[in-house]
């Protein structure tokens, strides 16, 4: 059955997926035909859950699938909020990204911070997973994962490269402790789970001054909330105006995905360009963020005529 997510172990309302193609309601009601293997799959998340000691979320695996399990402590119980992994890594082809937007993550000595944003479930780990192993294919070298919980199956050999996951718990420090650990793994291309804090923020826009390439994601409505709430987080360990210029010479690029449509759905996409370019980084360094819209759109117009660099 294809869902968004799964809503497991209610004691009343039962068990429940999101999002079903043509259901004729939304969330429905498993049917009594699942509900042994469900309370399998609810006794494994349990399991889990013990062995996670504390952490909000974990990854399971099931019946030949992987989930990310978010636990929710509801007033009548505990009940887990599974989404299930893709079972391989999708190519930016497949996910349907624009080819001159791919052409642009996939240039050959590529460096910086590269945020890939949009809202929940707009595919923005998938996307981030195929650009780390497109990469990898290509070019080869070492990928190494910080994320929480590991979710893209990633490890393992990419044409001539190997990608290690590792997880960054919060209780050893999150993604700010396993970047500085990671940077010192000899790693080309450093993938980033999520954006969460203000520690996390400046490890890797330093990292990206300093001629690595890292891949992250940030939840926003747009690339311009998606560089204001960066500034926000980089602002937490320094003056806004020095956040400011850190990104205008850290970020690489800012990739935004947005799903539409419901059966099927449609990715459409924007990017803004940074470190290439001289007007979108004095924009970012100046704060007036609410200029980019003409930006972008004047990049697009470039790669469509071939005239951007």
């Amino acid at each position: 059955m294809l869902f968004a997510d799964l809503y497991l172990g209610h004691p009343k309302m039962g068990n429940r997926f999101s999002e079903v193609p043509k259901a004729p309601t939304n969330p429905v009601k498993a049917g009594p035909e699942l509900q042994d293997d469900l309370e399998m799959l609810r006794k494994a998340c349990a399991y889990a859950e013990a062995q996670a000691k504390g952490l909000p979320d974990f990854r399971i695996e099931y019946d030949g699938y992987a989930y990310r399990v978010a636990v929710l402590q509801s007033v009548s119980g505990t009940v887990y909020v599974l989404r299930r992994m893709p079972p391989q890594i999708p190519s930016l082809r497949e996910l349907g990204l624009p080819q001159l937007y791919s052409q642009k993550l996939m240039q050959e000595g590529l460096t910086g911070l590269v945020i890939i944003s949009g809202a929940m479930k707009s595919g923005k780990t998938t996307a981030a997973g195929a650009l780390v192993a497109e990469r990898l294919v290509a070019y080869g070298g070492v990928a190494v994962t910080a994320e929480d919980p590991v979710e893209m199956p990633l490890e393992g050999t990419h044409g001539p490269g190997i990608c290690f996951q590792t997880q960054a718990a919060s209780n050893e420090g999150g993604y700010a402790a396993a970047t500085r650990n990671i940077l010192r793994s000899g790693a080309n291309l450093i993938f980033l789970g999520e954006m969460r804090d203000g520690e996390a923020a400046l490890e890797v826009l330093r990292a990206g001054v300093n001629g690595h390439l890292i891949v992250s994601t940030l939840h926003a409505e747009d690339i311009q909330t998606a560089l204001r709430r960066l500034e926000v987080m980089a602002s937490e360990g320094m003056e806004a105006a020095s956040a400011q210029a850190l990104m205008s010479d850290g970020l690489a690029m800012v990739l935004h995905l947005r799903l539409t449509g419901n059966n099927p759905r449609r990715l459409e996409a924007e990017m803004l360009t940074v470190r290439t370019n001289s007007s979108a980084r004095a924009i970012i360094r100046s704060g007036h963020y609410e200029r980019l819209g003409s930006e972008i759109s004047l990049q697009k117009t470039q790669m469509l005529t071939g005239r951007m660099g």
